[in-house]
């Protein structure tokens, strides 16, 4: 088996950083607690017969870790991680704060999550619970530090998972931590309330703060439109209050084992992936479903997101690559074709991924996600996706090694959008497609007419590209100006959006500048009138 290796912390963005892996594991996401002894008995050796070489576990096991406040109980992983060990496969442990004991959340009800009507969120589900609120921060460091101590005895822990798919259901908090918590960051952010009030605007529609003790997050209707630049900053603030609680995690993990690898599996709404959320791990991951897509947009839908996360910061890990049909609630995907499984992972590794686990490994028979289809069907009975997952296991022992060190070659880009670009333009869009939106759509004609293509941030190195399109980025940094002029005066060929340069991104105001604003120089031209082409009534 190989010996656990860290990556090394990301330090910056890089498109083409690859990861410095020994192996490229292949393997499946487990679930042992849902499950009985005469259920599991054969799980480990069907794994490591199919060439599975890591699972991950635990990321929503707090119940079973911490069946009472302070007792923790390990005993049941205890007997499953040597058995997977037993038979060659290593561990990622996840920690399993995105679902809190019910005696937690008895104790302490003021730690849920309230949306922006003021209704506070219930337990029964998951991500109900508010990151930034202190008192949660303080059981999850603990039940953290309880894992890290107890699981770096067990030789197979190679890496963790910081909670699970930060901000999947929910972004926005506005609970009383939060409206405390959002006053001290903009007193952080500004040093004086006059400086916020010109920052905000606050002149408009008698909005003038007198003190930060008055500063309250930002609700939209609640009667009419936000304030710009209080959303913008309010936005940046959720995005910190997440990097913090993953902050707590990854400090005690690397405390207890500098050689773990750690990385998170995304990408949601409402994080800096372009900041000290990515730069905190080893290497991203990115959760892969394209059967959210319609069927004839999967491999559109499939290469985008892979794109779109390399350009955070280099090679990446997918933690969950669809294996079968998923669904709850109200909609239930279509079952994956013979060989499509296959051809999803090999696109996985095609546009930069290095590591990759199927969700899951066996189907659950309760709970909200008992229609997740994994590899072992309800029954427990191995068909034609676990004949699927034992042909990609038995190729990546050959194929993995000659992928490791490698990055992704492309002649053209898009830029990749990062959070604050994407929040000030959604507060005030007129009702047109936003960045990402349409950076999607001009990544999809690209990747149709067969041109080598990914996604770029700005601020990173394009040295290679002929073409690089900023699709419609109202709010720009001009610090970002210099790369591009340098890129563009060394043969380089840059396509501006339209309603590129409008706003300033660090407080979403107009800009004083003609239209395009800070792109004038490179543009070569002035926009003086504007509008938007309206084909019927305004709503």
């Amino acid at each position: 088996m190989a010996s656990p290796l860290r990556l090394g912390i990301l330090t910056s963005m890089n498109h083409r950083r690859p990861t410095t892996f020994d192996r490229f594991h292949y393997g499946v996401c487990y679930y042992p607690e849902h499950w009985d002894d005469a259920t599991r008995r054969e799980d480990a050796a069907r794994m490591a017969a199919a060439g599975v070489t890591v699972v991950r576990l635990g990321e929503f096991s707090w119940d079973l870790f911490e069946p009472e406040e302070g007792k923790f109980d390990f005993s049941f992983y205890d007997r499953v991680l040597p058995e997977l060990h037993r038979h060659g496969i290593s561990v990622i442990m996840g920690t399993p704060t995105a679902a809190a004991p019910r005696w937690l959340t008895v104790k302490h009800p003021g730690i849920h999550r309230v949306d922006a009507k003021g209704v506070a969120q219930v337990h029964g589900s998951r991500q109900h619970l508010c990151t930034g609120n202190a008192v949660f921060r303080d059981y999850s460091k603990r039940i953290t530090a309880a894992m890290a101590t107890h699981f770096k005895a067990a030789p197979n822990v190679i890496g963790w998972q910081t909670d699970n798919e930060f901000n999947c259901h929910f972004t926005e908090c506005h609970c009383a931590s939060c409206q405390t918590g959002f006053a001290t960051w903009t007193k952080a952010r500004y040093g004086t309330i006059a400086a916020l009030n010109t920052a905000w605007g606050n002149a408009f529609w008698a909005q003038t703060l007198n003190d930060f003790s008055q500063v309250t997050t930002p609700r939209d209707q609640l009667p009419t439109w936000q304030n710009p630049s209080a959303r913008l900053d309010y936005l940046r603030f959720v995005a910190d209050r997440v990097a913090d609680f993953q902050h707590d995690q990854v400090k005690l993990l690397r405390a207890a084992d500098p050689r773990w690898f750690i990385m998170h599996n995304g990408t949601f709404w409402g994080i800096d992936y372009h900041g000290r959320f990515t730069t905190d791990l080893d290497v991203l991951g990115v959760d892969l479903y394209p059967g959210f897509a319609a069927p004839a947009d999967k491999a559109r839908w499939h290469a985008w997101a892979c794109d779109r996360t390399r350009a955070y910061g280099g090679n990446f890990v997918v933690p969950e690559q669809q294996a079968g049909p998923g669904g709850q609630g109200n909609y239930l995907h279509s079952t994956l074709e013979p060989g499509e499984m296959r051809q999803q992972v090999y696109t996985s590794i095609g546009r930069g991924c290095d590591q990759l686990l199927h969700f899951r490994w066996r189907s659950c028979r309760f709970g909200a996600e008992e229609y997740w289809c994994g590899i072992l069907d309800h029954d427990n009975v191995p068909r034609r996706r676990y004949a699927e997952l034992s042909r990609i296991g038995n190729e990546l022992k050959r194929v993995g090694p000659a992928v490791l060190g490698t990055y992704v070659h492309i002649d053209c880009a898009v830029a990749s959008v990062p959070l604050e670009v994407n929040a000030a333009d959604g507060v005030i869009s007129h009702g047109l497609p936003g960045p990402e939106r349409m950076g999607e759509t001009v990544h999809q004609a690209l990747l149709e007419g067969k041109y080598a293509v990914g996604c770029v941030h700005p601020a990173d190195d394009l040295a290679g590209l002929k073409l690089y399109v900023i699709p419609h980025w109202a709010a720009f940094d001009p610090a970002w100006i210099p790369g591009l002029t340098r890129w563009v005066e060394a043969g380089g060929t840059l396509v501006l959006g339209a309603r590129c340069g409008q706003r300033r991104l660090d407080n979403n105001h107009v800009t004083d500048q003609t239209f395009p604003g800070v792109f004038r120089p490179l543009a070569g031209l002035t926009v003086e009138e504007y509008q938007r082409l309206n084909t019927g009534p305004i709503p």
